[in-house]
């Protein structure tokens, strides 16, 4: 089964385990018919040409009296009805003795439903024979015993006739017993034994029919406090539905089953059995997966094929700082992006590619905007149509922060740069002309003003050399260590990202 769920249970059929007490033997009906079917092919065409249902014979599994002995019964019986009539006859009172007829009369109908009414018409000739041979010409005993041989007939008949379609509907639902995925059973709460067993729990559980019949049913159970629990609830009037036990398997060991039952009378339970050891282990496969999503640092959201949210984990709840789970569901994404017109680019990127990564902006439940990292994917069932969509956010507002926080640093040592650069133009332009103007000066006081003048010259130029340097420094951190680019913004006091800084292309894909 994809879900392929294995059904068992047991039933009971009436007449399918018959005893009776012959000269102090018990004897068990099913190993008769057996060799009954063997040496009377055309039992099942008494029952109507009734398609075969085992092994070519549709009898096969139907209990029967042991070889002859119905027949021998009714042979006894007969005779000693001839006798007895025999005797009354010859007494001149017959009002009682015809009547033990009946018995081999009902008993050939209902055994021998085919040949039962040739077996009435049989003994209703012998009795007129005895009748016409004792009474000779009394019309009246005639015609009284001509009606009894004509109500032996119809009894025979009639019962004949049931016993057909008795038979029928017991080769239909045996039918159905034996080779449905659905077994049907009986547990006798005396002993605690399988009285029937559907052959599919013997495939199931690894045994054959006859091996799990001879198995004490509360010992299939693999832990005692289910048993315990399984039999407790089982009380006269009261049924059990849907109980989940372990029950042990031959050859696989064990197997969750859900276990349904309900008293019979006659101390009998009949019990039926779902195999869910598939269902038990996807529902764990779930479940840990369902763990690992409520559980995770990441928050998560899914949403069906429109975007509306139908799960979030908690992470999500945290982050969106909404009161609970029921705040988030029947919500749209559409609801959490700062700029709905732009999430359009997610939507075709989904439907083009299946997924999309990148930078967004959302909205908190206070109204608040900040920045995650998006990623979204579709899911698609076994069959690649989507059924939903999947989406994790990773919260970078901080991030953002101190990314604009850099970008305004480096922004501020260029401008700092290029002050340097004009600052050094602006001190040797006046220093040249006081070079110029100490030639004018005595001998002493100009090579003064010289030394101090190539002295500051040197001071700029190392200003010079720094500001080069600097400028490299820079390059190489805006290459290797890039502080953002303009999609990182802070929000202002009131925490609103003003609409002239909202990512520019709504995010990175």
């Amino acid at each position: 089964m994809s879900i392929k769920k294995t059904v068992v249970s047991w039933h009971f059929f009436p007449g399918t385990i018959k005893k009776c007490l012959i000269t102090n033997q018990t004897i068990e009906f099913r190993t008769y018919f057996r060799e009954k079917i063997n040496k009377s092919p055309d039992i099942g065409e008494q029952a109507g040409e009734i398609p075969q249902m085992t092994n070519g014979n549709p009898f096969i599994d139907r209990e029967e009296s042991i070889s002859g002995l119905w027949l021998i019964i009714i042979l006894i019986t007969t005779v000693l009805a001839i006798l007895v009539n025999i005797l009354s006859l010859s007494n001149g009172n017959n009002a009682v003795a015809p009547h033990l007829f009946y018995i081999p009369v009902v008993i050939a109908a209902f055994w021998y439903p085919h040949r039962g009414p040739a077996c009435a018409v049989f003994i209703a000739l012998v009795y007129l024979s005895l009748v016409y041979l004792f009474s000779g010409s009394d019309v009246a005993m005639l015609v009284t015993s001509s009606v009894i041989c004509f109500v032996m007939i119809g009894v025979s008949v009639i019962v004949s006739s049931l016993a057909t379609r008795m038979r029928k509907n017991e080769v239909k639902y045996r039918g159905i017993f034996n080779h449905l995925q659905t077994g049907v059973g009986l547990v006798d709460t005396s002993s605690l034994r399988i009285i029937e067993a559907n052959p599919c729990l013997a495939g199931i559980l690894g045994y054959t029919v006859e091996e799990l019949t001879r198995i004490p049913f509360p010992d299939l159970f693999c832990d005692a406090d289910q048993k315990d629990a399984f039999f407790s609830q089982l009380n006269p009037g009261h049924s059990i539905d849907k109980f989940e036990a372990r029950f042990l398997s031959k050859n696989e060991g064990s197997r969750w089953m859900l276990i349904s039952a309900g008293r019979l009378p006659g101390n009998q339970v009949v019990v039926t059995v779902v195999d869910i050891t598939d269902r038990r282990q996807r529902e764990l496969a779930l479940q840990a997966k369902d763990d690992a999503i409520r559980s995770s640092t990441s928050a998560i959201a899914i949403t069906d094929p429109d975007f509306t949210i139908t799960y979030v984990n908690e992470s999500f709840v945290r982050l969106m700082e909404y009161p609970g789970n029921e705040e988030a569901v029947g919500r749209t994404i559409t609801d959490l992006v700062s700029s709905p017109q732009r999430f359009a680019t997610v939507r075709d990127a989904l439907v083009r590619n299946g997924s999309w990564s990148g930078e967004i902006a959302l909205i908190r439940y206070n109204r608040k905007p900040f920045f995650v990292l998006l990623r979204v994917n579709t899911v698609k069932d076994n069959s690649g149509n989507p059924t939903g969509i999947l989406a994790s956010f990773i919260d970078i507002t901080d991030r953002k922060q101190v990314e604009a926080a850099k970008r305004k640093a480096l922004e501020q040592i260029a401008k700092n740069i290029e002050q340097f650069a004009v600052l050094g133009d602006n001190i040797r332009n006046p220093l040249a002309v006081i070079v110029g103007l100490s030639s004018l000066a005595p001998g002493e006081i100009t090579g003064k003003i010289i030394l101090q003048t190539k002295e500051i010259d040197r001071i700029i130029a190392r200003l010079d050399k720094g500001r080069i340097e600097s400028e490299k420094v820079r390059g190489i951190i805006r290459k290797y260590y890039p502080a953002g680019t303009g999609d990182s913004v802070i929000p202002d006091e009131s925490g609103a990202i003003p609409d002239e800084e909202i990512p520019g292309g709504f995010g990175k894909a």
